[in-house]
């Protein structure tokens, strides 16, 4: 077994994926977004996922696209526009594909006279990154498309913010709507216009008919929840009510009660265990000194296993209990300050264990996204079922 690893738990990826299905009945399709090689959970958990009842996946790449295409037999809609020279290998791996503006589509339909493909237009409603920003221009699109030989299949956004009491997010829809005006939403089967979070936040929009889903399918409720009884706290409530009649802003919700189980733990075995006196140094720059005599555990992980550059605050599971990571993170090394119940045979746990998605990311630097995909690229992965 490899020095340092990840196991992936494909029954909690099955679990979930039912999980967040039955929850949310309201919607016609779960798109599940195995971007990042499936968050860094690799392809096969896509499989997983299409066995807890997912019939929609989202990838970034073509490349991405013919990893995916080995596990399922389902609709891929690659998210980002493919280069017309490789048209006939999205024909030939059955891909869906996105539309972004008027020049790719006038581009597209003359490279692509020979196919015949199924399309999701998308609409810039305010995130600035891909799709229509006008709504001329997105009802043109869409007889174009109809007087083609291929079908559209889907209209959709993303947006710029989970909208917990701000303004944007009940902009982004009104944008949105604003936009595809001049064509009917109800005759396109699939109209999706968020993320994970903004479904668990707020009720359906009621022009979606279907719903992306990341984090929370590989485990992670990302759902808000509410203040505490602090006067903070109280002082933040206060604040969020006004700014919701003032501004009629969408309800959130918050504390959804989704029974999510985090499919990646993170392991490594423990190189050497040593004893570093009292005014000793550890690791580069000699960043920390050791305040007594003190027993380290110099561990085979760091940056370039997904660690993060970053250690403030970092802790590992060993035995059952938490241990802080000391010095600085090295490519491929790190330092535990441990106790004499630590043996060199000892496993130890990086995420997982007691240590959470939420803990590791903060101690890195990371997003949580980011975190999962570094870690699952840079580590074997083990698939337990």
């Amino acid at each position: 077994m490899a020095d340092s690893y990840v196991e992936i738990d494909l029954k909690a990826l099955r679990h979930n994926a039912a999980q967040i299905i039955a929850q949310y009945p309201q919607y016609r399709a779960l798109i599940a977004v195995v971007k990042g090689d499936a968050y860094g959970h690799g392809m096969r958990a896509a499989r997983a996922l299409y066995d807890g009842g997912v019939r929609c996946f989202a990838v970034s790449s073509l490349e991405e696209a013919r990893d995916l295409r080995g596990y399922v037999d389902a609709d891929i809609l690659c998210l980002e526009p493919v280069s017309l020279d490789r048209l006939q290998q999205a024909a030939d791996l059955r891909l869906t594909l996105p539309i972004p503006d008027t020049a790719y589509l006038s581009a597209f339909l003359d490279a692509s006279s020979a196919y015949a493909f199924k399309l999701h237009l998308q609409i810039d409603a305010g995130f600035n990154r891909l799709g229509f920003k006008d709504a001329d221009e997105v009802t043109a699109a869409v007889k174009r498309i109809g007087a083609s030989q291929h079908t559209l299949k889907g209209v959709y956004q993303h947006f710029a913010t989970a909208g917990i009491c701000d303004r944007q997010y009940d902009e982004q829809i009104r944008r949105f709507k604003e936009l595809c005006a001049g064509i009917d939403l109800s005759a396109i089967p699939l109209v999706h216009l968020g993320s994970g979070v903004t479904m668990t936040a707020h009720p359906k929009i009621d022009v979606a008919t279907a719903a992306r889903a990341g984090l929370m399918l590989y485990g992670y409720n990302i759902a808000p929840t509410s203040y505490g009884t602090g006067i903070k706290d109280r002082l933040r409530s206060v604040r969020d009510a006004y700014y919701r009649r003032r501004y009629r802003l969408t309800p959130t919700i918050t504390d959804v009660r989704l029974d999510l189980i985090p499919a990646m733990t993170y392991k490594c075995c423990i190189l050497q265990l040593k004893t570093v006196r009292k005014g000793e140094h550890v690791g580069y720059s000699a960043s920390y000194t050791a305040p007594a005599d003190s027993r380290i555990a110099v561990l085979p992980v760091g940056y370039n296993n997904g660690i993060g550059h970053g250690g403030s605050g970092r802790r590992v599971a060993i035995n059952g209990r938490l241990y802080p990571v000391v010095g600085a993170i090295g490519m491929n090394m790190l330092a535990v300050c441990v106790d004499d119940s630590v043996g060199l045979s000892d496993e130890v746990t990086l995420l997982g264990g007691g240590i959470t998605l939420g803990m590791f990311s903060r101690a890195s630097g990371m997003g949580l996204a980011e975190a999962l995909v570094m870690i699952g690229r840079n580590n074997e992965r083990i698939y337990l079922d």
